[in-house]
């Protein structure tokens, strides 16, 4: 008999708004018969708990992520409790570490971490713990909370050996996504070495998709192939993991116990009075802690995106070069011009493209007109007003850093006016001013970084780069017959508002 349970989903966020119903179809066809979905913050509680009273098969964890420890206050920690308390929730979390965006100071971390490993012990539920890049100090809160009653499973597993062992040793259970489909093997001996009572599947989605569709959203259907993979590791068989997997989850989580419960919605939503009175069992010093940025930010949109860049707008300074053959036309002239820049695909989650729109001037006056020298036998350097206007997708490889390295590509718009109207109209007596103003199109690209830092207003980023552009019509003018590409350092200044405050 197929039957799967999806032990990590969040089936909450936007990505799944429009097509929730499909989904749920889609994984019951696969034999999923339960979705634990883990609210990470407390604005994502009501939702989560909304979407479980619609759907029988979800089941809600509650707890605050790492990412949000320093957005929350104690009440908001004792609101966690509440909600449990009155059996809104099975299991606290996700909890945890994460020591690779360092969104919160670690000290606030382990504050939170710690304070919502008492509240499991203190209603009798077991711990989703995130763990990312932070395997000791996780694991030595961890040692130093069990007492015996901590129940707790490592989400998404994604370390080593050493601290399966430890894990196992303390009595977590473990549980794998679709990370084990395409990591070249890094955790093939850790998925065969967990004890058969200790492991379970997970998708993890919208995120961390399995192969072959690896690239698209994940979704809770897709937890069979994770189990395969799982079956293919540990050389049995696909029926023989979901028995294994499922009865686990269902020990773990007490889903039998479950599921002639139901949440009672209204209790999501508490009065202000309620939530300042904190737990006298579970209570924790709160230690005195670095001054930080994050502490008095905004929270994020969503866990997936710290930074909201919607749309941005600024300006920027240039060192323009443009090479023509062995000659240098502009050397280091100073430039200037107007950068808009937005992620047009965010509202798919899409965070690591976005699009620049730039604007530059920069004025040559210091190359003489070899032409005009010939003719009259006087020196004379016309102003050679360039002009461009770069279009270029930009690839960041780490949107929900602090600091930003990107890479773009894109084209580039020229229009070169070689100012020899002084000639033309006094000397020559020629007004075709057109015969001196050239267009025509380049290939560009960049290599930058930028910083985003945050304020009550939105995003301000500066932001450098190299950019270069290589011409790829044919010059026209046949005073400037040699191909030539461009070369620009720049310094930006972008401000992304925060829409989401302003509507």
């Amino acid at each position: 008999m197929r039957s799967l349970i999806d032990t990590h989903a969040h089936l909450y966020v936007g990505r799944f708004a429009e097509d929730i119903e499909q989904v749920l179809a889609r994984a019951t066809e696969a034999g999923v018969e339960a979705v634990v979905i883990p609210a990470t913050k407390p604005q994502e509680f009501e939702p989560a708990l909304q979407l479980a009273k619609r759907f029988p098969q979800i089941h809600v964890a509650i707890g605050v992520h790492p990412h949000h420890a320093a957005e929350v206050e104690d009440s908001d920690l004792d609101h966690v409790q509440e909600l449990l308390q009155q059996g809104c929730g099975i299991a606290v979390g996700e909890i945890g570490l994460d020591y690779h965006y360092d969104f919160a100071p670690r000290p606030r971390q382990h504050e939170v971490f710690r304070r919502q490993l008492r509240i499991a012990k203190a209603v009798g539920l077991p711990a989703v713990i995130h763990n990312r890049e932070s395997d000791q100090d996780l694991l030595q809160i961890l040692e130093e909370e069990q007492d015996g009653s901590v129940r707790f499973q490592l989400h998404c597993f994604s370390s080593g050996l050493d601290v399966l062992e430890r894990a196992v040793g303390l009595g977590g259970m473990i549980s794998f996504t679709g990370n084990i489909t395409f990591s070249k093997g890094a955790l093939d001996d850790v998925v065969r070495a967990v004890p058969e009572d200790r492991i379970m599947v997970e998708t993890d989605a919208p995120y961390m998709t399995p192969l072959p569709h690896r690239g698209k959203r994940n979704e809770p259907a897709f937890v069979e192939l994770v189990a395969q993979k799982m079956a293919e590791l540990r050389g049995t068989t696909l029926q023989e993991i979901m028995t294994t997997t499922t009865a686990n989850a269902k020990r773990f989580f007490q889903l039998m116990l479950l599921l002639i419960l139901a949440c009672v919605p209204a209790a999501a939503k508490q009065s202000a009075d309620s939530r300042q009175q904190p737990p006298a069992d579970i209570s924790l010093p709160t230690p005195s802690l670095p001054a930080s940025p994050a502490d008095s930010v905004a929270a994020p949109a969503k866990p997936s995106e710290p930074y909201e860049k919607w749309f941005g707008f600024g300006g920027h300074f240039a060192s323009t070069s443009i090479i023509s053959g062995s000659l240098t036309d502009a050397n280091a002239v100073a430039g200037y011009g107007i950068w808009l820049s937005g992620t047009p695909f965010r509202s798919w989650d899409v965070h690591w493209l976005q699009l620049d729109i730039t604007y530059t001037q920069s004025r040559n006056t210091i190359l003489y007109d070899t032409n005009y020298t010939n003719s009259t036998g006087k020196e004379f350097a016309p102003p050679n007003d360039h002009q461009q206007f770069g279009f270029n997708f930009r690839f960041t490889g780490n949107p929900m850093s602090v600091i930003n390295l990107h890479a773009s590509l894109g084209l580039t718009y020229f229009r070169n006016s070689y100012g020899l109207e002084e000639w033309l109209i006094n000397e020559v007596r020629d007004t075709n001013y057109t015969a001196f103003v050239e267009t025509g199109l380049g290939l560009s690209g960049s290599f930058g970084i930028a910083i985003n830092i945050k304020t009550p207003y939105g995003i301000v980023a500066p932001t450098a780069e190299w950019y270069v552009s290589k011409i790829m019509s044919e010059r026209t003018l046949p005073r400037r017959t040699a191909e030539f590409f461009l070369s620009q350092p720049r310094l930006g200044l972008l401000f992304y508002p925060a829409f989401s405050k302003l509507f």
